[in-house]
């Protein structure tokens, strides 16, 4: 199981069915949830000065693309630029409704995008992901 999942979306229905989903699936412990990315930026910059559960990196964050403030892309840059290097174990999984197909072309062009994942978040959705390369040690 993994330790603790961000999820990161503007709709509050989308994150509490993420929420619902990963916790009765057994699929992490703890989910945190931030609005956009601009809440999940300042999420990464606070877990590091954090102690004890808090300081519990997410191993995977499920990111929606289109959010007001700052979407996805935006916090995928920023993201790379700030936190790949000091949190190299942390993975992302795109969760969004898109059906523009440059937007699954370009996020085939991140190494740290292992999924393209088309909302609902599913338990057979989690299911598979359990099976994935970077994700399947943590369900051993």
């Amino acid at each position: 199981m993994i330790e603790r999942v961000l999820v990161v979306d503007d709709d509050l229905i989308a994150l509490s069915l993420c929420e619902f989903a990963i916790k009765n699936n057994g699929f992490a412990k703890k989910v945190v949830t931030a609005k956009n990315g601009k809440e999940a930026l300042d999420f990464f910059e606070n877990v590091g000065k954090a102690t004890g559960e808090d300081a519990t990196v997410p191993s995977l964050i499920f990111l929606d693309l289109n959010m007001p403030i700052m979407d996805g892309w935006a916090f995928l840059k920023a993201y790379l630029e700030k936190f790949t290097l000091k949190y190299p174990e942390t993975k992302i999984c795109i969760l969004s409704s898109t059906i523009d197909p440059e937007d699954f072309v370009r996020a085939g062009r991140y190494k740290i995008v292992l999924e393209f994942i088309s909302k609902p978040l599913t338990m057979e959705i989690l299911n598979e992901l359990k099976k994935n390369g970077e994700l399947k040690k943590y369900f051993l």
